[in-house]
């Protein structure tokens, strides 16, 4: 090898020399060494990537005594691509001549052969591991102790991927040189040839090409054409070499049709995509083959398949669509829509959004509960005051009846003395006027009577059990609430047969009872004359009060015809200070019930809509045989 080719080459590795020579120290234990010797430079992208692979591999199958060395040839740049490599041979012995390698790594065909031919001189004892390239194939029969990874090579099917996105293309362009691949051109364009011509299309050759000639072949290439990149690594006629990857920017900007390419490493600089050798695979392959060597035979050779890999910004920059990109295919570059990008965020938020609207649900519920809460202890409080209005009226009927009641005896008192003094007087008028005091006398003691029963309602009584005959409970009842009724103009039936057995109860409390539900009906039935203007007239009302006999229960029952309740829930829910009335307290059904329930009776109400409701009392009937 020239001077400057081992001036590169001892830069690259005095550093791994100097750490070989500390492993070798009798304090610790000998490494495995294994030389990595590719044919070009040390930065270019495919290597970079083949190294990240090995590296990565060897440090997950292995327990780190490795000391790896690199060899970068750097043969297209240097021009010594057909030059005399066996000076490499003897420079690499004076090189390492003190660090034998348990391994070697040639990376493409021709460092493969390199390899062989001088393996006696560099390392007799060394396993090889060749890497091949795309299209290349390690040749002739394997010396003893060596294996090889192999890779499918991909033209021909980047073709074919070429006609999946881009069915109308009408021709097909090739780039590439036959130098340093030779073997990779040869075969590879032979069979892409092939393809396209059964198709009918167009090939066409830009091999060899100096870099100003091939931009312009691709300046005049139609939009329906298909490119497919090898490699472009130097301008033959002014010398100057390139990576490949960097100048397929440079190439693809001069075009309109889309280019593909044959490695991982050109993916990402403007090319669509193609079925690409994964370079970091190979670099994996080749240390988990390093590491397996270790056991003494030399593994089994190994298989790299090539991968569908595409650009989605090339992809939406020639318009392609979803569907026409293969099954299996790795997109990258992909943009991210917000879900992708943002779904922790949007995930995060969402439940937020969700826990306040609970919170603010929560907090409209409780302000809900807090308002019919405020509304209920306002009605009861109105209804409390109410209820002590009522009793403050309760308390000045009984002063007023008590105080009514003397006037009334002395009346009574007077028209009995005026009946002594006309009981002998045979005038003409005496007669009409012993009828007037008679008259003024039964209505005297009437009053009194009334009066007698509001005390007695009003006064706190303990429940007493008694007979209650019927006919006069309904006919005091009737007698306490006739002048109402009849002021309203409301006419009152009673159905009570003879020979009604006595009911076992309180007269006082069972009165209340009739009194309560006579005063519903009535209400009931001024409120059907009170409709709005426009609404049909309403017959004048009526209660009836009907008892019968059942069994052992005796069945009272106050029938009005008011309409029916407006609300049917009290029916079956009759609570305290549940009414419907404006002026209601709400406590008629409940002191009914409880009147009933203290009888050991029970309460029924029967909802007739539009016509009316009935209310019956079902009571027991007195038994002779009963304590009082």
């Amino acid at each position: 090898m020239c001077r400057a080719v081992r001036s590169v080459a001892l830069g690259a590795a005095s550093l791994a020399f100097v750490a070989g020579a500390v492993a070798d120290s009798p304090q610790a234990p000998r490494s495995r060494r294994v030389l990595i010797i590719d044919q070009e430079g040390p930065t270019r992208p495919a290597f970079v990537e083949f190294m990240r692979g090995f590296n990565q591999a060897l440090a997950e199958v292995a327990d780190g005594g490795y000391e790896i060395f690199i060899e970068n040839l750097d043969l297209v740049r240097l021009g010594r691509l057909d030059g005399d490599l066996d000076q490499a041979a003897g420079w690499l012995l004076r090189k390492f001549r003190d660090a034998p390698f348990d391994v070697i790594v040639p990376t493409s065909a021709v460092t493969w052969d390199f390899v062989v031919s001088n393996r006696e001189v560099l390392a007799p004892g060394a396993t090889i591991v060749a890497v091949n390239r795309p299209g290349e194939t390690v040749g002739g029969v394997l010396p003893p102790n060596s294996t090889y990874i192999t890779t499918a090579g991909n033209v021909t099917e980047t073709i074919e991927l070429g006609f999946t996105l881009f069915p109308r293309a009408r021709r097909v362009a090739v780039i590439g040189q036959t130098r340093p691949h030779p073997q990779l051109l040869q075969s590879e364009i032979d069979d892409a040839r092939r393809t396209i011509e059964s198709r009918g299309l167009e090939f066409l050759s830009l091999l060899d090409l100096s870099l100003e000639d091939l931009k312009e072949r691709l300046r005049r290439l139609p939009a329906d054409s298909i490119v497919v990149y090898i490699g472009y690594w130097k301008d033959e006629p002014g010398g100057k070499t390139y990576v490949p990857a960097v100048i397929l920017e440079t190439l693809c900007r001069e075009t309109k049709a889309p280019i593909f390419g044959i490695i991982d490493t050109y993916v990402g600089r403007g090319v669509v995509g193609g079925v690409c050798t994964n370079i970091g695979a190979l670099g994996a392959a080749a240390a988990r083959l390093t590491a397996a060597s270790r056991a003494g035979a030399p593994p089994d050779p190994v298989f790299v398949p090539p991968m569908v890999i595409l650009d989605q910004r090339a992809l939406d920059r020639f318009g392609i669509s979803a569907s026409r990109i293969p099954p299996g295919a790795r997109v990258v570059f992909r943009e991210l829509g917000f879900w992708d990008r943002y779904w922790p965020q949007a995930v995060g938020a969402g439940v937020l959004f969700v826990l306040q609207g609970l919170l603010i649900a929560t907090l409209i519920q409780q302000l809900r509960r807090r308002q019919r809460a405020e509304r209920l202890v306002d009605e009861q409080q109105a209804m409390i005051v109410h209820a002590s209005r009522v009793s403050t009226l309760g308390q000045f009927a009984a002063s007023l009846a008590h105080e009514l009641g003397q006037p009334l005896g002395a009346m009574l008192n007077n028209i009995e003395a005026a009946s002594l003094l006309l009981r002998d007087d045979s005038s003409h008028n005496a007669a009409e006027l012993r009828e007037i005091l008679d008259d003024l006398a039964a209505d005297d003691q009437r009053a009194g009577a009334v009066l007698d029963r509001i005390r007695a309602m009003v006064r706190k009584q303990r429940f007493t059990t008694a007979a209650v005959e019927v006919t006069s409970l309904l006919r005091d009842t009737l007698a306490l609430a006739g002048p109402r009724l009849r002021a309203d103009g409301i006419h009152v039936a009673v159905d009570c047969p003879a020979g009604l057995p006595p009911i076992a109860g309180d007269e006082i409390m069972l009165q209340q009872a009739l009194l309560n539900l006579i005063g519903n009906s009535a209400d009931a039935i001024r409120a059907t004359r009170e409709r709005p203007r426009g609404r049909p007239p309403v017959a004048p009302g009526g209660i009836t009060i009907s008892a019968t006999l059942d069994g052992r229960i005796i069945d009272l029952a106050v029938i009005d015809t008011g309409g029916g309740l407006e609300n049917p829930k009290i029916a079956t829910a009759i609570e305290p200070f549940l009414t419907t009335k404006e002026t209601g307290l709400g406590m008629g059904l409940p002191i009914v019930r409880s009147i009933v329930e203290q009888h050991d009776g029970s309460m029924q109400i029967e909802d007739d809509p539009g016509r009316g409701v009935t209310v019956r009392l079902r009571l027991p009937f007195w038994d002779e045989g009963r304590r009082e």
